[in-house]
This record gives C-alpha cells, sequence and structure tokens, in this order.
C-alpha cells in the first residue's frame, strides 16, 4: 500500500499536477506557487469550458490566458488570475 501511495504522489509532482503551499520568506513576504497549466485546464473544464486552442502564461500580469469554446460552444478568450483559478474577465473572441 505505501508504494502506491508513493508512487501517486511522485507521479503528481512529476507532472507538476500538485499545488503546493505558499511558503512564508524570512523577510515576511509571502511566495506563492503558480498554477500548472493541467491544474488551470482541469478548473476550466470543471466550468464547462473545452476545445482549449492557446493557452499562455503572463508571469508578470499574473494571470493565464486562455482561447477555448465556452458551454454553447462559442469561442471565448478567459484570463484566470495565475495563483488562485478566480476567472477574472470572459470575453467572446
Amino acid at each position: 500500500m505505501k508504494k502506491t501511495k508513493a508512487l501517486k504522489v511522485g507521479l503528481w509532482l512529476a507532472t507538476g499536477m500538485v499545488m503546493l503551499p505558499a511558503v512564508a520568506e524570512a523577510s515576511g513576504n509571502v511566495e506563492r506557487t503558480a498554477l500548472s497549466v493541467p491544474k488551470a485546464m482541469k478548473i476550466l473544464q470543471g466550468q464547462g469550458y473545452h476545445d482549449f486552442r492557446k493557452i499562455k502564461v503572463e508571469r508578470d500580469d499574473h494571470e493565464i490566458e486562455v482561447e477555448a469554446r465556452d458551454s454553447d460552444g462559442q469561442r471565448v478568450e478567459i484570463e484566470m488570475d495565475l495563483y488562485t483559478g478566480k476567472v477574472i474577465s470572459i470575453e467572446a473572441d
């Protein structure tokens, strides 16, 4: 049982599917961990988006920009927060 659990954790880490907790630095600043692209896609799929065409990570703006289709099949451009996964805006593409 332990080998299976260790293997699963190892696979999650290798694929970047695990979000690590925020780490406090000695200066008091909090270093946040960005979402992985697979995690961002999974969040959006859970909200009904599909057919992902373009995914762009904008680290300077703390955003992930995604071109996809919504649940009605319409092409949209989605901006989501790089750290929380919260959808910031949705525009028709």
